[in-house]
């Protein structure tokens, strides 16, 4: 209440000075509504119709006087308002009276407009006041209120979700006395780019639930802070019958709804409990189970835990073979992106035919990709080689549906078969350089052009022309100088035997060693460790 809407009764018998009074009272505040009373009976009745804040009353009336009137107030509980005595009668024995009943002043007959100004104002301060107080309590009142709402909200996903203390779980047992039959639903809500809208949408769905389901079941609306685009919806059924009605509703009109906000609105439906009130954590596993799995349908279904069971029930056995990453791998080395990413989306598909759940879906698809990347990390720069790790993880894991997970598979393979094409050709004296490091260091094995051009992602025409241009000598040439360089250190520096050094450079027929080692020094391998070191 503002006091400009003041409310103020003039009681008096007396028409003269009753008049006299509303006429000052107009004058000097014409916002004010005034009432006049001829007695305090009169007063009384006016006073239950109508809620007054201040009230001038003369004491010695008929029927009813001015004290007798504030007492009768106090008796029957109705709000009190700002009582000021005026009387001629100005005896202590009736201000004292006056005071003790609530009185807030005392004015005596004639009454000036001097005299009556302060009075005014003084009230006026003490109702602004009493508004101000009221209305902090009031916001008090409604805060408390909320926090006990949200405690108890997040206590009873708490409760579904996680083990309590078991003080909090006689709280919330207390609290949610739910003995019929009942379930969880959880709705996916999808989000938007703006913090307003959102929460305008989040407003609208949970009073479209509450409203849509309010005659068929009682109902709690859970919106949990950390999974904002999910509702959590609690429902007792009120009848045998208002479950399927239910559910059929509800999708109904947030289908309507999402039309209406331009979004699509799934959700994961538990089986219902035969008592919600004891069955609500096998509910929730439901429910949430059938959300996750939402990951696989179109946008927009509603999955019943039952449908949900009799999918996996059909499910093929998922994994990835041998033969799918090797060829991958082949696509991704040869630099061919279209082949990598039909590979890549075969696997996807044959694995999501299989429903593991999603985050093992997704941890499948992160490994492959993360496989092809190494294949090529000594090609990619290091920089480029962690931004692509990285993207790989978050990315494929923040996708919130198959499609999704396929779509930013294919676009960050796509992304490192071209990076590794970018840093390979700005790279190409490092790489022979790796290159050579990882021939002397494999000298043992039976390795070849095709191999290790392979490895270092090159076709193998090419590689042997790049090779040359960088060494100045074919790659057969450059091996076998190395091998020899590497049997003569180990004639000159070691007691091994020559059969034995042969193996160490990669040679498993003897007599071929023996000959390869003469053409390039001019003695066997015997001949030159006798000669050179004695």
């Amino acid at each position: 209440m503002h006091t400009d809407s003041i409310e103020i009764l003039i009681v008096d018998d007396e028409p003269k000075q009753r008049r006299g009074l509303a006429a000052m009272v107009r004058s000097l505040r014409p916002e004010y509504r005034v009432h006049e009373a001829k007695n305090g009976k009169e007063a009384l009745e006016l006073a239950h119709r109508k809620p007054l804040d201040i009230v001038f009353t003369d004491i010695q009336m008929p029927l009813v006087n001015g004290i007798e009137f504030l007492e009768h107030l106090h008796q029957d509980g109705t709000k009190l308002p700002k009582v000021v005595f005026v009387s001629v009668y100005h005896e202590f024995g009736y201000a004292r009276q006056a005071v003790r009943l609530g009185a807030k002043d005392y004015l005596v007959k004639p009454v000036s407009p001097d005299h009556l100004e302060p009075v005014l104002a003084q009230l006026e301060h003490q109702i602004r006041q009493e508004i101000m107080e009221q209305t902090a309590a009031d916001s008090l009142s409604r805060q408390l209120a909320q926090s006990k709402t949200v405690y108890m909200e997040q206590l009873l996903y708490r409760w579904m979700t996680e083990e309590l203390q078991p003080a909090e779980l006689q709280e919330v047992q207390a609290a949610f006395k739910a003995t019929g039959p009942g379930a969880v639903m959880i709705v996916e809500t999808g989000s938007s780019s703006s913090s307003t809208a959102d929460q305008e949408w989040r407003q609208m769905l949970k009073r479209a639930i509450s409203q849509t389901l309010g005659g068929l079941a009682d109902i709690i609306v859970l919106s949990p802070e950390h999974e904002k685009d999910r509702m959590v919806v609690i429902a007792e059924w009120k009848s045998a019958g208002a479950e399927g009605e239910g559910q059929e509703k509800l999708r109904a009109a947030l289908t309507q709804l999402g039309q209406l906000y331009n979004r699509v609105i799934g959700a994961g439906v538990a089986r219902s409990g035969s008592c919600l009130g004891t069955d609500i954590r096998d509910c929730w596993v439901q429910a949430q189970q059938a959300a996750h799995y939402l990951y696989y349908y179109p946008e927009g279904t509603w999955l019943t835990n039952e449908a949900l069971e009799a999918q996996l029930s059909k499910a093929a056995a998922a994994a990835v073979a041998a033969k799918d990453s090797q060829a991958l791998e082949e696509a991704v080395t040869d630099g061919s992106a279209e082949l990598a990413s039909l590979t890549l989306t075969g696997m996807m598909e044959r694995l999501a035919a299989g429903y593991l759940p999603p985050f093992r879906y997704k941890c499948a698809v992160i490994q492959q990709l993360l496989t092809c990347l190494k294949r090529v990390e000594l090609v990619i720069d290091d920089a480029d080689y962690r931004l692509l790790s990285e993207r790989i993880d978050q990315e494929i894991v923040a996708s919130p549906t198959v499609r999704e997970t396929k779509a930013v598979a294919v676009r960050l393979l796509s992304d490192l078969v071209l990076q590794m094409k970018r840093d390979k050709g700005a790279r190409s004296e490092w790489i022979m350089n790796k290159c050579k490091e990882y021939m002397e260091e494999h000298l043992h094995e039976d390795i070849g052009l095709d191999a290790v051009a392979q490895r270092f992602y090159y076709n193998a025409s090419y590689f042997s022309i790049l090779f040359k241009n960088h060494f100045g000598v074919s790659f057969t040439d450059f091996l076998v100088k190395s091998r020899m360089q590497r049997a003569r250190s180990l004639l000159l520096q070691s007691d091994q035997k020559v059969a034995d050094i042969a193996k160490a450079v990669g040679y498993k027929d003897g007599k071929y060693f023996n000959k390869v080692f003469k053409k390039t020094f001019l003695h066997s391998p015997d001949e030159f460790r006798r000669t050179f070191t004695s």
